[in-house]
């Protein structure tokens, strides 16, 4: 047991060293905590007073009450450094307080009494005695009760662990020699030997230990790989995902835009999402090829990034109809996926220089439909660099391949059906205009004339204008058809339709065939006698022809009788009684033997 009295007896004398230090130290703490103390709340003594204390003993001053001045000197007098307090009026009187007859004071410190009433001018001066000494006697004293309790306390350890140190660790401790040698415990006269003794035996148990340590840090090593290798592909996956459900969005936004926009904008449409399609899928070029029947590219619609110098891709310069190995894989497999140029066989070997010259590592291009003659082509590009082509972005490109190929079919049956409307527009016009013009003599038909007379006679009634209807007929016309043939007489309506025509050019009106050889010519702003001149004119027009007409009773050649007659408020109600008065005329001018002119008011 020598040996471990003497390794006791060190632990013990160091321990009461530490013991002495440990209170010096933390008596000395106390102490120079305590001054520090002491000189903030000296500091902070003045402000303290100033708030709490001089404006109420202002209000006592003024207010003459003695004993509450008292009392508020006494209350002064109890704040820590505070020896002797001092009321001294305007007029010489003294009221002071004290109570620490004996404490020595080392500042005095006056401060103004004055309130709102007074003004300025303060009613009292308060005079303050400090000292520190008692607090510093205070401080020694509580300095020594904290280093002697805290030097019991560490003592009371000290036995405590000296005991625990007996029982759990000396003894223990000279057991586990033994039993490490094999042999009984001998008493030593050095306490250091067991403890090398026992170092060298834990010396190799730390080797042992750190061999493990090596073998667990290099198992944590490996799951820190793999926890890494997961941390990865979950990222990986994550932006996968995140990149699938951009595209997701982006497409049924593309979807839905493109049904709704004109077809003048779908150019501009379609630009904006290929920059999109690029932009998500990180490549360079995207474009969007229109081939003719010849396979030769009719319109190209492309973007690449701002990067890249201004060119406008191989597919400008190729001449795909004589492409030999693109456009035949292109119609074979609807899509041609190129992750490098060393993929592509000798048979695209100029395709393949020529991908190469303008720096093209990768490309995809997709048909958008499959005929014999392509249609069109959508493709990306990757440029002077590497780029495997994964799965997901291939399927976004087939569904963006499939949106334009609807969008163009789209586009097509728009342009279909927009020719089919104006030509369909161009028919009703010109059936129409057909309905609105006779067939034969290329006169007004009766639907016209059902359609511009009312407006005439609007006109002529609002503004007082003349208005004036000249009804002609070819006499004995049916015998003229009989005798000369039909031919004869539509070749004879088309002339004297011409001479209706011709007149028309220096007196605007309407020409209208009503029906048979029966012709109606209204004339605005025409009266009784200006429309009684154009009849007439009419009459000899006929007659200059020299129609040879046989069969007719009348004269040897064709001739008119023309009925006229004008607007008389008076009399007509509406244009349909001045055409009728214009047709009593004309069987009036029958009546009379025919060839002649008569005007309703001669009629009448």
């Amino acid at each position: 047991m020598a040996a471990t009295n003497s390794l006791s007896s060190r632990l013990q004398w160091r321990g009461v060293l530490c013991l002495l230090l440990l209170g010096v130290l933390g008596g000395g703490s106390h102490y120079l905590l305590g001054l520090r103390d002491i000189e903030q709340r000296l500091a902070q003594l003045h402000t303290l007073v100033e708030q709490r204390f001089v404006g109420v003993l202002a209000q006592s001053v003024w207010d003459l009450d003695q004993h509450n001045t008292q009392q508020l000197l006494e209350s002064i007098n109890q704040l820590d450094g505070v020896n002797r307090v001092e009321l001294i009026t305007n007029l010489g009187q003294r009221q002071s307080s004290q109570l620490h007859p004996t404490a020595h004071s080392e500042w005095i410190r006056d401060f103004p009494v004055q309130s709102e009433r007074s003004g300025n001018q303060p009613l009292a001066s308060l005079r303050l005695h400090l000292g520190q000494q008692e607090l510093l006697q205070q401080l020694r004293l509580r300095s020594l009760l904290f280093a002697a309790s805290l030097m019991a306390a560490m003592l009371l350890m000290l036995l405590l662990c000296r005991h625990f140190m007996q029982r759990h660790l000396l003894r223990p401790l000279e057991q586990l020699v033994g039993q490490l040698h094999k042999e009984q415990p001998l008493p030593l006269a050095d306490g250091e030997r067991e403890l090398s003794l026992l170092g060298k035996q834990l010396q190799r148990y730390r080797q042992g230990w750190q061999q493990q340590l090596q073998q667990q840090q290099q198992r944590g090593n490996e799951l820190q790989k793999q926890r890494e290798q997961l941390s990865e592909l979950a990222s990986q996956r994550t932006t996968e995902l995140d990149q699938l459900t951009r595209s997701q969005q982006l497409l049924a936004k593309l979807s839905h835009s493109f049904l709704r926009l004109p077809p003048a904008e779908q150019r501009d449409a379609i630009a904006d999402a290929l920059a999109r399609i690029g932009h998500l899928l990180g490549v360079d070029r995207c474009y969007l090829l229109l081939l003719d029947e010849r396979q030769a590219l009719q319109q190209h619609i492309s973007w690449q990034n701002a990067q890249l110098p201004p060119d406008g891709g191989f597919y400008l310069q190729a001449p795909l109809q004589h492409s030999p190995w693109m456009l035949p894989q292109l119609r074979q497999q609807a899509q041609l996926t190129i992750s490098r140029l060393e993929e592509i066989p000798p048979d695209g070997h100029g395709e393949r220089l020529l991908l190469a010259e303008h720096g093209i590592r990768g490309l995809v291009l997709i048909a958008l439909d499959h005929a014999a003659p392509l249609h069109g082509i959508f493709g990306c590009e990757v440029v002077n660099r590497q780029h495997d082509w994964l799965d997901k972005e291939l399927t976004l490109l087939r569904l963006f391949a499939e949106l334009l190929s609807g969008l163009l079919l789209r586009h097509q049956q728009l342009q279909l059906h927009e020719a089919l409307t104006q030509q369909l527009a161009a028919a009703n016009a010109k059936l129409q205009a057909q309905s609105h013009c006779d067939g034969l003599t290329g006169l007004a038909s009766v639907s016209r004339l059902q359609q511009d007379k009312q407006p005439l006679f609007e006109q002529a009634f609002l503004r007082q204008q003349a208005l004036s209807a000249l009804m002609l007929d070819i006499d004995q016309f049916a015998a003229y058809n009989s005798h000369a043939g039909h031919l004869a007489g539509d070749d004879c309506l088309l002339r004297i339709a011409q001479l209706l025509q011709a007149q028309l050019a220096t007196h605007p009106g309407l020409a209208v065939r009503i029906k048979g050889a029966t012709m109606l010519l209204l004339l605005p702003q025409h009266d009784a006698a200006q429309a009684a001149a154009v009849a007439e004119q009419l009459r000899q027009a006929v007659a200059a022809l020299q129609l040879p007409h046989p069969a007719s009773r009348v004269s040897s050649f064709v001739s008119v009788s023309v009925g006229c007659a004008t607007l008389d408020l008076r009399r007509h109600d509406d244009i349909d009684d001045l055409i009728g008065e214009a047709a009593h005329a004309l069987r009036q001018a029958k009546a009379q033997g025919r060839n002649r002119c008569v005007s309703a008011a001669v009629a009448t």
